[in-house]
């Protein structure tokens, strides 16, 4: 059983995370890290989690971030649920493919966020998701 948000999100005791384009009070939903957890940068990061509000800036942190994790092990994107912001599951699903990338998990933070995790499209993948 989990023990952290980040575990509940599939993060491993000891593994480094990157927690970017964050607000305080969004980083304090990945706090406290599984034990043994230490914060990194994106590109030495076993798990990385960004958050975003709108789907402009969606776009942009696709753009700059997503290239860099295609070999991180745990890739989320935070979002504002129940319909308080323009974006939602399927929104972001299909806005990660325009990247190459697929939403395959969405889960929870707190009652007010959620995250969609993604992953990087398999050779061909991309035609059978359309």
């Amino acid at each position: 059983m989990a023990d952290t948000v980040a575990e509940h999100l599939q993060v491993k005791k000891g593994e480094k995370i990157a927690i970017v384009e964050a607000t305080p009070e969004q980083r304090a939903l990945l706090l406290p890290l599984p034990e043994g957890s230490v914060e990194a940068s994106v590109a030495e990061a076993d798990a990385v989690f960004a958050f975003a509000t709108s789907l402009e800036q969606l776009h942009a942190e696709f753009a700059e971030l997503l290239p860099q994790l295609a070999d991180t092990r745990v890739v989320w994107f935070g979002y504002l649920k129940g319909g308080k912001g323009e974006l939602n599951r399927d929104v972001i699903a299909k806005a990660v493919l325009e990247h190459g990338w697929r939403a395959i998990g969405n889960r929870p933070f707190n009652d007010e966020w959620s995250g969609i995790r993604v992953r990087p499209l398999k050779p061909g993948e991309a035609e059978s998701l359309k």
